[in-house]
């Protein structure tokens, strides 16, 4: 027969694990977006710059 407490403790490591699993991947997404955000704001931003020196240009 399974003792309960070892099954308790099995449930609770199960939970933890479970649980930074989530949290690393929930970072690994976030950071992902934000490099996403940062690129698409460099384009922009060198958009903008080649846009101006044209505009500029006699």
């Amino acid at each position: 027969m399974t003792d309960p407490d070892s099954f308790g403790t099995a449930l609770w490591t199960l939970l933890l694990i479970t649980g930074i699993i989530l949290a690393f991947g929930t970072a690994a997404l976030s950071d992902m977006a934000l490099r996403r955000r940062e690129d698409r704001e460099e384009r922009d931003r060198r958009g903008a710059e080649g846009r101006e020196r044209s505009d500029s240009a006699p």
